[in-house]
């Protein structure tokens, strides 16, 4: 699962970079188009020098800002993530997709603030044509720099974040999204005999004062901390620990989301890793 979350992560940056790119070069042709037809500005030395140096002041004390709010986001995240254990695979791919987005607005915060300094630099020049250039092509810049930055902000301010990444994760972990429905109660049902199963044999080898199901649930190990546990010590084999932790994964993600269907395929999966399990721990 994790390395389908790793995927993930490049997918979304490569995502992110591409309709940054797209948006850059939309402005910038549209800028350049409009410049060569029929100019709508006019600057002078004073006004250019004036209008880039405080652009590039105001993008720097945004992303600071930015920074700032992105920590904090993060540390709400893990404390969510700690308070409920079912929400770990959410948040990280929530946090894996602020991240592709705060890489998208370094890159863009640092080409803009360097293409401002470009243009006051080029005022002191004869080249005016160059100069026109590098006005039209950093204002885009600038321009795309706030277009993502906005964008960021409208995403982290979704008060139905959690629910869209948890319709995502489905539809990484689900078996087959083609599938016929298959019985969700049925699913929950093997699922909660598997959870059972973790919490009693799993949480026995990591605190020895544990004897019983309610003692073990009262120390409130990860379900997916619990797999490892057993894989370690030897109990279940490498393809059922990643079978388990996909089917957790699946399960977190219905609990958390607004789509509930789970496939025939989903519905069998869990009914052949309970058999598995419980052949595997010696459970009748």
């Amino acid at each position: 699962m994790l390395d389908r979350l790793k995927e993930f992560q490049k997918l979304l940056v490569t995502k992110n970079a591409g309709r940054n790119l797209k948006i850059w070069l939309a402005l910038t042709i549209v800028s350049i188009l409009v410049y060569l037809i029929k100019p709508l500005f006019a600057l002078n030395e004073n006004q250019i020098l004036y209008l880039f140096s405080s652009a590039s002041q105001v993008i720097a004390a945004i992303f600071g800002l930015i920074i700032t709010g992105y920590i904090f986001l993060r540390n709400e995240l893990d404390r969510r993530a700690d308070k409920d254990e079912t929400l770990e695979e959410v948040v990280l791919l929530l946090k894996s997709e602020y991240f592709g987005s705060i890489i998208g607005i370094s890159i863009t915060t640092f080409v803009s603030i360097a293409l401002c300094f470009l243009v006051i630099v080029a005022e002191t020049t004869q080249l005016s044509t160059l100069l026109s250039l590098l006005i039209n092509i950093s204002v885009s810049t600038i321009l795309t720099t706030l277009i993502i930055i906005i964008s960021f902000v409208i995403t982290i301010l979704n008060p139905n974040s959690i629910e869209v990444a948890s319709n995502k994760l489905r539809e990484n972990t689900t078996q087959d999204k083609e599938n016929e429905s298959g019985s969700l109660e049925e699913f929950l049902k093997n699922f909660n005999q598997i959870d059972y199963i973790l919490e009693k044999y799993g949480t026995t080898l990591l605190y020895t004062d544990v004897n019983d199901y309610e003692s073990a649930r009262r120390k409130r190990v990860a379900k997916t901390k619990l797999v490892y546990i057993l894989y370690n010590e030897g109990k279940i084999d490498n393809d059922l620990k990643n079978n388990l932790i996909e089917l957790i994964s699946l399960r977190n993600s219905l609990v958390h989301g607004t789509d509930l269907f789970v496939s025939t395929r989903d519905v069998l999966l869990s009914e052949e890793l309970l058999s598995r399990l419980k052949n595997t721990l010696g459970i009748r």
